[in-house]
């Protein structure tokens, strides 16, 4: 039985290029004109394969991103060791030999350009593919005692910025390879940058507490 999410070797060929395209210059920048012509094509074509436009091109495209890099992730992460650092290593291999994946510009700049309802299904359709084996290894390293509390969420949401951050840094140089940045931006992440533990602030450094007095303060007058 063919596997439903399986689109015809014609309609991959239109993700494919749209995948290329919309994660380059985002979803406003991309016209179905100028995915016509990437692919030397009639835009009518494009409507065969996506009778509601350049919306439903975007979501098919997206599912089939977020669906792809879910089924990795839970791949590489099941064969990595059960430490947190190996599993990160393994994710961030992932990412680094599969195409580029803009998901913070996705989230913040293409889907509200979305309807509402797209929107809403894209981001968790998203959550569930991305975020949910992430936020699992960072539980999973808190339970054994590997790492400090804290939010899972926050650290797969933190985790996935970074492996946007190298994607970025890529367009602005080319003499160290994304594997090579998503390493250290690991080993940074789990061991910090600084040589010896931070001090107490001095007299003449406000605490945070105080600081957040003061702001009281202002907001009162």
């Amino acid at each position: 039985m063919p596997d439903e999410h399986e689109p015809t070797e014609a309609k991959q060929r239109v993700l494919d290029a749209a995948q290329e395209m919309f994660m380059e210059h985002g979803y406003a920048a991309i016209t179905l004109r100028d995915l016509a012509d990437r692919l030397d094509m009639r835009q009518a074509s494009l409507y065969y394969h996506f009778p509601d436009g350049k919306e439903q091109l975007y979501k098919e495209m997206a599912e089939r991103v977020f669906r792809v890099h879910s089924v990795g992730m839970r791949s590489v992460i099941a064969k990595a060791g059960e430490d947190l650092r190996s599993r990160l290593h393994a994710v961030a291999s992932w990412f680094a030999q599969n195409r580029p994946v803009n998901v913070m510009g996705m989230m913040y700049a293409d889907l509200p350009a979305l309807s509402r309802r797209r929107a809403q299904e894209l981001a968790q359709t998203a959550y569930e593919a991305l975020f949910f084996p992430l936020s699992d290894i960072f539980r999973a390293a808190q339970a054994r005692g590997e790492v400090r509390e804290g939010n899972p969420e926050i650290l797969a949401g933190f985790f996935l910025a970074l492996m946007d951050g190298i994607t970025f840094s890529q367009t602005q140089q080319t003499s160290v390879s994304r594997l090579d940045m998503a390493q250290e931006a690991i080993t940074m992440m789990l061991e910090g940058i600084l040589t010896r533990p931070a001090s107490a602030p001095s007299a003449a450094e406000p605490s945070s507490t105080d600081s957040m007095d003061s702001m009281e303060m202002f907001d009162a007058q």
